[in-house]
């Protein structure tokens, strides 16, 4: 929860912002505060449990990674797409090889881009897991995703309407998940169709979707 300053600049508990002022608020210290990147995707939901601010800190490190990745990338495309509108990359009497080099710079340049969104993704689903096992009994603590929820919802005594949302939910962001570890560890002869997985919208579905997620879950153990 964000508020407006009193006359000596501490925050006025009595002021909150509203829900515009939150997102501009957020995005005007976006750069400077890696500890809030998650508040956005938790739609600024206040945590007070200490494994849910545990996992909203772990989810702020997989934005901060999805950011600089991402703005790293995006400049070194456009640097290298400009030479190849330009010229400027062309050896004199080695054009064709100077074209094939930049060709491969940016297919490295687009692969690095799917691999840190579907590293995001990996991440963001991971802080999840740990914020189960974290809530669950040490008998699961070896379990998987899908095993340790069901474990969870049971133990709730979940609703079956709220189990199959939350249920949901999480297939969702894991079939990402597993898909990205599948193709890292698969044959380069063997690429199956990516489709939308590892795209911006995907990525961004995931930390939202993951963010719903945990404060779906600590609205049962409350």
């Amino acid at each position: 929860m964000y508020f407006h300053a009193d006359d000596k600049g501490d925050p006025n508990l009595s002021r909150p912002l509203t829900q515009l002022e939150h997102v501009e608020a957020y995005w005007a210290n976006v750069d400077n505060d890696p500890h809030s990147l998650a508040d956005l995707y938790l739609n600024f939901h206040d945590f007070d449990r200490i494994e849910f601010i545990l996992f909203r800190n772990r989810l702020s490190a997989a934005i901060l990674v999805a950011r600089s990745a991402g703005n790293a990338t995006s400049r070194l495309r456009a640097r290298l797409e400009q030479q190849g509108q330009d010229g400027s990359h062309r050896v004199p009497g080695w054009e064709g090889e100077s074209d094939d080099a930049l060709e491969s710079s940016l297919g490295v340049v687009r692969d690095a881009q799917e691999i840190a969104i579907g590293a995001t993704i990996l991440t963001a689903v991971a802080a999840l897991e740990l914020l189960l096992k974290e809530l669950s009994t040490s008998s699961g603590k070896s379990s998987g995703l899908h095993q340790t929820l069901n474990e969870f919802l049971v133990r709730q005594r979940t609703s079956p309407e709220e189990a199959e949302h939350i249920i949901e939910m999480v297939s969702r962001v894991r079939k990402r998940r597993n898909f990205f570890a599948h193709t890292l560890t698969g044959s380069y002869w063997d690429q199956r169709t990516k489709g939308d997985m590892f795209t911006s919208e995907a990525m961004e579905d995931t930390l939202f979707t993951v963010a719903e997620t945990a404060i779906a879950l600590e609205a049962l153990t409350d």
